[in-house]
């Protein structure tokens, strides 16, 4: 029986559309791998033969059997991969919380985040600010340099080519504002980019990444740790997107993780170990109750979770999607399941 495995076991996959490498073979996107026997392919199930769980993200990868030659593979391509190090959550800390203090906040971000629920105090407190218009990001990166910050390695920031000779370190300044995404300790370990009039097609929400770029690094995808002024419920929720946590954490007094999507529950667990509760309540959006991309990682996390030994229970509510959206509308919250 023919085994590809067997014949090229030392191939390691190239992620498609990073690098110059070609898209994916199977769906035509970026960041699905593949080598030359094989492809995981993170959209396309049809015609797979093994669905498995991505252990970094929480997210399915299709497994697709390639024809020979279908891609042009060469040992030589991985050895050209050029090796990120990205900066330890100490640096990051300091970078971002020093970037975040050159800039402002724009009078329409401050009313979108009023008209979400928040309050001018939330807003200073959780420390959002705009991408700016008229200043540009290399001028802001010179200033970061200026005071003595190294931007190596900092996701988001990387080095571009002068237009004649050399090169100078900016970042990606599409219009919007920044979400701090913080850890379990407090400190910022991303910053997610609310994007003001998305293109047709495009997210609303993107992190401030650089992979693949000089100096530059990837984001990963943390899990943001949203806490409320007052602690008053020992209880930890966990729910999808950090802008939806920091506004659920204000109306529950409890802390909520935020995850960057339903498929990246795997983050949530390392967070809860460090946390130590008792008792986890999931709040998914309620399209969880007909989408099997929401519903299948989201039984997949409270699984794992009752494993670990936690009482584990799923919060409901009708008429609005989101639980940010059911606690400043009022809604009933039900909390059910043991």
């Amino acid at each position: 029986m023919h085994d590809p495995v067997r014949q090229h076991p030392e191939e390691k996959f190239k992620r498609a559309g990073l690098y110059g490498n070609p898209p994916c073979p199977i769906c035509g996107g970026n960041w699905c791998g593949y080598n030359s026997f094989l492809c995981s392919c993170m959209r396309e199930d049809k015609g797979s033969f093994k669905t498995v769980i991505q252990p970094k993200t929480g997210k399915p990868a299709y497994q697709h059997w390639l024809k020979p030659g279908t891609v042009n593979y060469s040992k030589s391509d991985e050895l050209d991969m050029p090796i990120e190090v990205i900066a330890s959550v100490e640096k990051l800390d300091r970078v971002y919380r020093e970037l975040l203090n050159l800039l402002s906040l724009y009078q329409e971000h401050k009313e979108d985040l009023l008209r979400r629920g928040l309050t001018e105090g939330d807003i200073k407190k959780n420390g959002y600010k705009s991408i700016p218009k008229i200043i540009k990001p290399w001028d802001i990166c010179k200033k970061l340099k200026d005071i003595g910050y190294d931007l190596s390695g900092v996701p988001g920031f990387y080095k571009a080519d002068g237009k004649y000779e050399g090169t100078y370190w900016t970042f990606s300044w599409k219009p919007g504002y920044f979400i701090p995404m913080l850890d379990a300790k407090g400190r910022i370990q991303a910053l997610q980019r609310r994007i003001e009039n998305p293109k047709e097609g495009e997210p609303k929400y993107m992190l401030l990444s650089s992979s693949g770029k000089k100096g530059g690094g990837n984001s990963g995808t943390p899990a943001h740790v949203a806490r409320p002024a007052e602690i008053r419920d020992r209880i930890i929720w966990i729910t999808e997107g950090p802008l939806k946590a920091d506004i659920a954490a204000k109306y529950l007094g409890a802390v909520v993780i935020g995850l960057m999507s339903a498929g990246t529950w795997v983050q949530a667990l390392e967070v809860v170990d460090e946390l130590s509760p008792e008792e986890v309540i999931t709040a998914y959006d309620m399209d969880f109750k007909t989408n099997k991309l929401v519903n299948k990682p989201l039984e997949l996390l409270k699984g794992e979770l009752k494993e670990k030994g936690l009482v584990v229970r799923q919060a409901t509510w009708d008429e609005v999607k989101g639980i940010d959206d059911a606690l400043v509308g009022g809604k009933k919250i039900t909390i059910g399941g043991r």
